[in-house]
């Protein structure tokens, strides 16, 4: 056992994440209570707004930031565990390429949605302290406290959120990465690899799914690029580059050295074969001749990324997907105000 596996094993024994045991204590389906989490609260950003007089534009802002954190804390209740075990069935999927037993692929799949109390305990409080600064920076202090508590207790859970659930994320990221590196690829089987490629992709959705929910914030006239609001959109775009990047860095790089190393090798063989009159060459080493050849090609033509065409045009769609997002909200808002 490596110290990378020892390392799981023992991380496999810690408790499971906190947000996946609530979710296993609703006895609810992820998305149902993703669902519920975030029409909690939504409706209660939404309360102090019940039995009072109130302003189109106070409605608009109270609504948009409801939203956003009701999206946004739903995303993160309803999706996490189909994302955390998408990346266990991954790597069960990878056992035929990495030079681990089924003990050691077991454990580290129980690993990948598992922290330590130690662990848990810095994120809760590093998860405080920056939704406390946060709220700050935003100046919610000085709204009326109706207001002001719902909106800070809500910036507060979703730091927590955060913070709870994309370390873990980046952990795997990075043990896909380590894995990818002890990898034997399969260049004429390129989907016995493929899963690296879902790895990146799955968790990617997630964080891509969140940066979309900042354009509910157009609701309430807030611009997601400015202000204070830009350090919530850094701080999932920031690991979104690492989720993505770091299981493919790996791979790539084995891929790359196994194309390299295959195809010195079947030149040499070309080299052999060619060495006298291939003009005068027997029908027997022509055929070896044009074996080679096509391995040869079909090797150079090998994916250099563990992806399928589906999974790049998927690149591409988590790619543009926020700014489209962002600016089809502006334009509604655009529309909503010219007919107010």
């Amino acid at each position: 056992m490596t110290a990378l596996s020892e390392k799981l094993a023992a991380r496999s024994l810690a408790p499971e994440l906190p947000i996946l045991r609530l979710q296993r204590w609703s006895r609810l389906p992820p998305t149902a209570f993703g669902l519920l989490c975030g029409l909690l609260i939504v409706c209660g950003m939404m309360s102090p707004l019940l039995g009072m007089k109130f302003s189109n534009a106070l409605f608009n802002d109270i609504l948009g930031s409801a939203l956003f954190f009701g999206t946004s804390l739903g995303i993160i209740a309803g999706f996490s565990r189909p994302v955390f075990q998408g990346a266990a069935q991954d790597l069960k999927d990878l056992c035929g390429v990495i030079p681990w037993s089924s003990d050691d692929i077991q454990a580290a799949s129980l690993a990948l949605a598992r922290f330590t109390g130690k662990d848990v305990g810095v994120a809760v409080v590093v998860g405080c302290v920056a939704g406390i600064g946060h709220s700050y920076v935003l100046e919610i202090q000085s709204s009326s406290w109706e207001f002001a508590v719902p909106q800070f207790i809500a910036i507060v859970l979703l730091w927590l959120a955060m913070f709870v659930t994309v370390p873990p994320l980046i952990m795997n990221a990075r043990l896909f990465s380590a894995l990818g590196q002890i990898t034997s690829p399969d260049l004429l089987r390129p989907s016995r690899h493929a899963a690296f490629g879902a790895a990146a992709l799955r968790p990617a959705l997630l964080m891509t799914s969140l940066l979309c929910a900042y354009a509910l914030l157009f609701l309430g006239g807030e611009n997601p690029l400015d202000g204070p609001v830009l350090i919530g959109v850094l701080g999932g775009l920031i690991p979104l580059v690492g989720i993505i990047a770091l299981p493919l860095r790996g791979i790539r790089r084995r891929i790359r050295e196994q194309r390299t190393t295959t195809l010195a090798s079947l030149d040499a063989r070309l080299d052999a074969i060619t060495e006298g009159d291939i003009a005068a060459a027997d029908a027997n080493t022509l055929f070896q001749l044009d074996a080679v050849l096509d391995m040869r090609e079909r090797v150079a033509r090998a994916p250099a990324w563990p992806f399928d065409v589906d999974a790049l045009k998927r690149i591409l769609l988590f790619t543009v997907l926020p700014p489209l997002t962002w600016a089809a909200a502006a334009i509604v808002e655009i529309m909503i105000d010219s007919f107010i």
